[in-house]
């Protein structure tokens, strides 16, 4: 038995290079290969890998992946050919390492296996342990090392699951196991960092796009149909719910606030025009600020439609006021996020929301202001206009009829404004539910108000996480004990905070003025959080488990179908890459923009806001008229 298994498992993993080698230079092939890497390695890496890990070294393990992860990130940022070639030799070094502890496993599971039914099951699932594996390595790295320095490393690879298959559990009581873990660990966030991160644009045609989705869905059934030793989807802490138990009810649950949230943003689009040439120059910070502010309402515009619009208001002249408001405000005054906070946050919590969003994006835009006074600023904003529409279309839409007005509603919330937040909901959704269960009840109420919502602040801090997507997370965060102003803290910094809108201000306004950004959103944040929990009563917040336990109307299971249908055709339509590239702080921004260089000048290529390629006949998204190219 424990030969056959070393067998399949090196099979697996020399079918990932030859699936590559058969579809090598063809369109469709080549997109679903990149589909199959895109969800089979990192839904393998976090429902397979990561819980074995977890359960040998603890919550560490998280700790690890996410430091392999940021640590490639960081020095692709810094220089992006060092960072890529030892990305690969980090990744390799640690698939090596899991090859050897995997051989011995191997052992370990053949010998209890014995020839059994389950024997059966377990040697179909080593082959597909091993896929990913081989399938990730040669379609990241082929390119750099070629097919012999390729096969060499696959050899070792496959000697060194030999060896451990050998050695067996000796090898196992021998190595300093903890070490060798972690280690295990940061490798995996660093081969997450690889595959889901590419510099290439998304495919053009509509047919790899499709095919590419398809190719990601089988991966990800695929991962899903395997044995979970660990039972990661089944296991909870007493009392709390599984990833299984949560997640359905949870979709459902907030199936009507997203599609009312939808029609809401679509309806905001076509029947509150755009003012045409309306100047942002002219009055006090303040009112600047506020214009900008109102101006984010009314663009169809997250984190990564700001950013080319950012740096080209400030090109143009564009009082930093007004450009820091709009940053802030309209990524965080997103209407289906304020909807999906109604339903899972309460009115008094989705209230406080609002108007905290608004207040931090003036605050932050005034203190910026005042630092930002003396910098030099190229251009001139006397007529800026904060869309790339033409100043005709606004005065357009009021004309045109109530019955086409309502189509192109319809077709805005359905399409654009669908596509833009689709990946965060879903992905906001199963973070929630993995948080609900890996988290002990109570797990933050150590924390205690004040210390709560500085220390939810500070978290949210180093990454961007989008508004919608951050409402399930608070509605998790307030069941295990944090207050109601630590929530609406994480929801304020974590949409404010972009990294790349940070880098473009630095750059245009200088880095006093950056600091000032950063500063002081946390300060405002914190501020306005200890003010919540003094005027919003934690009993007011719907208790998490209560809405997910009591049964369903047929409308909501009603809204659950449609959305599901609308969700599954914008993945089919923009193909995994483009979907979750709406995720990034830079989202598909670089590619919706020819002249970002996505800070390592890597992306040049142009696609419009959904993902799709761009099409000529389109106008400029986010153009300011008369501003020159950065």
């Amino acid at each position: 038995m424990l030969a056959l298994v070393v067998v399949l498992s090196i099979a697996g993993l020399a079918a990932g290079p030859l699936l590559v080698a058969l579809g090598r230079r063809r369109v469709l092939p080549t997109s679903a290969l990149d589909g199959l890497t895109l969800g089979l390695v990192p839904a393998l890496v976090l429902s397979r890998h990561l819980p074995h890990v977890v359960e040998e070294i603890g919550a560490q393990a998280v700790l690890w992946l996410a430091l392999g992860y940021a640590a490639l990130w960081l020095t692709e940022h810094r220089r992006r050919g060092a960072g890529e070639a030892l990305g690969r030799e980090v990744a390799f070094s640690a698939l090596a390492v899991h090859g050897l502890l995997d051989g011995a496993g191997l052992a370990l599971a053949a010998a209890a296996a014995d020839g059994s039914t389950d024997g059966v099951l377990f040697a179909v699932a080593v082959v597909v342990h091993r896929l990913p594996e081989g399938l990730s390595l040669a379609a990241r790295f082929l390119p750099a090392w070629g097919w012999r320095q390729l096969s060499a490393r696959l050899g070792l690879l496959a000697a060194l699951t030999l060896l451990g298959a050998l050695l067996g559990h000796g090898l196992l009581e021998r190595l300093p196991h903890e070490s060798f873990e972690a280690f295990i660990a940061f490798g995996l966030g660093v081969l997450l960092r690889i595959v889901v991160h590419t510099h290439e644009a998304p495919p053009r045609d509509a047919r790899a796009r499709l095919t590419s989705a398809v190719a990601f869905a089988s991966g990800l059934a695929v991962v899903l149909a395997l044995p979970d030793p660990e039972s990661a989807f089944t296991r909870a802490h007493p009392g709390e719910l599984s990833i299984a138990e949560s997640l359905g009810p949870l979709f459902v649950e907030t199936a009507p606030a997203m599609l009312a949230g939808l029609a809401a943003a679509g309806l905001l689009r076509v029947f509150l025009p755009r003012p045409a040439g309306w100047p942002l120059r002219g009055g006090p910070a303040l009112i600047q600020a506020v214009r900008g502010v109102v101006s984010g309402l009314q663009l169809p515009l997250g984190a990564p439609g700001v950013l080319p619009l950012v740096r080209r208001l400030l090109l143009a002249g564009a009082p930093a006021a007004a450009v820091v408001a709009l940053a802030i405000g309209a990524p965080a005054l997103d209407v289906g996020s304020a909807a999906l906070s109604l339903r899972l946050l309460g009115l008094p919590l989705a209230a406080a929301r609002v108007a905290a969003s608004a207040l931090l994006a003036v605050a932050v835009a005034i203190l910026v202001a005042r630092v930002a006074a003396g910098a030099a600023r190229p251009g001139s904003a006397g007529a800026a206009q904060p869309d790339g529409a033409p100043a005709g279309d606004a005065l357009a839409r009021g004309r045109a009829a109530p019955r086409a007005q309502l189509r192109a509603a319809v077709a805005e919330a359905i399409g654009p404004e669908l596509d833009r937040v689709a990946a965060w909901y879903l992905v906001g959704l199963v973070l929630a539910a993995v948080a609900d269960a890996a988290l002990a009840p109570a797990a933050a109420s150590a924390l205690g108000a004040p210390a709560d919502v500085v220390v939810s602040a500070l978290a949210a801090m180093p990454f961007y996480v989008c508004a919608l997507g951050a409402t399930p997370l608070a509605a998790v965060m307030i069941h295990k004990g944090l207050s109601a102003g630590a929530a609406l803290a994480f929801l304020l910094v974590g949409p404010a905070m972009n990294v790349a809108v940070l880098a473009v201000l630095k750059r245009s306004l200088g880095a006093r003025a950056a600091a000032v950004f950063a500063l002081a959103s946390v300060a405002v944040a914190v501020a306005l959080g200890l003010a919540a929990n003094a005027l919003v009563a934690g009993a007011a917040v719907p208790e998490l488990h209560a809405l997910l336990a009591h049964e369903h109307a047929l409308i909501e299971w009603l809204c659950a179908a449609a959305l599901g249908a609308l969700l599954l055709a914008s993945f089919m339509r923009l193909g995994p890459r483009a979907w979750f590239g709406n995720m990034s702080a830079h989202g598909n921004a670089a590619a919706l923009d020819p002249a970002d260089p996505h800070e390592h000048g890597a992306h040049e290529h142009r696609c419009d806001r959904h993902g799709a390629p761009a099409d000529p006949r389109e106008p400029a998204a986010a153009v300011v008229p008369g501003a020159p190219r950065p």
